[in-house]
């Protein structure tokens, strides 16, 4: 497998960012990153899809406004805002066989950015969904947002909003709908707008491509090696999302490059998006690239833990296995790798 990382929640000058595409991708190729997805508001702009400076650069589109926000990838028409009804938005995605993702589903808000205001996902009934995004960088560094201190504070050391890792209710949907059957995937991204910000005399800028560009990104495994032909990496991308071969990590202090989780038998081996049928003496490992804390979760739930960077897991049972990374940093471990879920099943 071929591993690439890369953003898929990101705003340019087509809608409410400050970038032009060629900028963002030398951002993006700056950060070490191979792909971004661009997500303006409203409009699809796929004349700007291809590699760009380096970088395998893919158009979607964000749906909706004020709730109810959606991705939609891999998709050639522009999809409609309904946020009264969601489900018509995730149907229209499908209709055209492309990736949805719940964005930012859970936020907190901030009294200094438009009196708390929010763009939360309201209407859990829908289905037929692709993924939901579990961490958001915008939403999460807005909501630790609480006074000018804490704000100023946050401008200098922005991590410190990222402490708590992903908002656990989004992990907690994400568990539940994985048990009910749906093959859903976690994401994450930046929600990248590089907006001006000014506070009297000082200027700052909020969610900055270069900063967010090398926080929460996306990690993907591809069966084929990206070929540098545009049309060729943009499915083998897509293909890879789909299946669910991917992870999220907070990248700034330590790159996940490398990680792996798998679960084995004595003859074969199952990777992220896989199901396995259940059978004896089947084995979980996860490999870090530096040392952490594993939490093996199964069915929304700890199941075991271990430390280092070598993790194997024996009592591997039917139910749905994702993992859990932490580093230490200080006296501390921080959020790190939020790995795609494994199923074990009886049939």
């Amino acid at each position: 497998m071929y591993e690439y990382s890369g953003n898929v929640h990101i705003h340019s000058d087509y809608s409410d960012g400050s970038g032009s595409v060629d900028d963002i991708a030398s951002y993006a190729r700056e950060a070490g990153l191979d792909f971004i997805v661009l997500n303006d508001h409203f409009s699809l702009y796929q004349n700007d899809e291809g590699y760009i400076n380096g970088v395998l650069v893919l158009q979607g589109m964000e749906v909706n406004d004020t709730a109810n926000h959606y991705l939609a990838m891999d998709i050639e028409k522009t999809i409609d805002k309904n946020v009264e009804y969601p489900q018509r938005v995730i149907d229209d995605v499908n209709a055209q066989n492309g990736i949805g993702i719940i964005a930012h589903p859970f936020e907190k808000g901030s009294p200094l950015f438009h009196n708390r205001r929010t763009y939360p996902w309201k209407d859990w009934s829908v289905q037929g969904f692709q993924g939901i995004e579990i961490w958001n960088f915008l939403s999460q560094w807005r909501d630790g947002v609480s006074g000018i201190i804490k704000g100023i504070y946050l401008m200098i050391n922005p991590h410190s909003a990222f402490i708590q890792g992903p908002y656990r209710e989004a992990l907690k949907v994400l568990d539940r709908y994985q048990q009910e059957g749906c093959r859903i995937i976690l994401a994450g991204g930046s929600d990248a707008h590089n907006a001006l910000l000014r506070i009297g005399p000082l200027k700052f800028r909020i969610s900055p491509y270069d900063l967010c560009f090398k926080c929460i990104n996306m990690h993907i495994l591809t069966e084929e090696r990206f070929s540098g032909i545009y049309l060729e990496d943009r499915e083998k991308f897509y293909n890879a999302m789909r299946k669910g071969k991917c992870w999220v990590a907070y990248d700034f202090f330590k790159n996940s490059r490398g990680f792996s989780f798998v679960i084995r038998s004595r003859t074969e081996e199952w990777g992220m998006g896989e199901s396995i049928p259940l059978q004896n003496s089947l084995q979980a490992e996860v490999r870090t690239p530096y040392k952490a804390r594993v939490v093996l979760m199964k069915n929304g739930r700890c199941w075991e833990k271990s430390q280092g960077q070598k993790h194997v897991f024996e009592r591997i049972r039917e139910g749905v296995y994702r993992v859990e990374v932490f580093h230490a940093q200080g006296l501390r471990y921080r959020p790190w790798i939020f790995s795609n879920s494994i199923w074990v099943t009886k049939n």
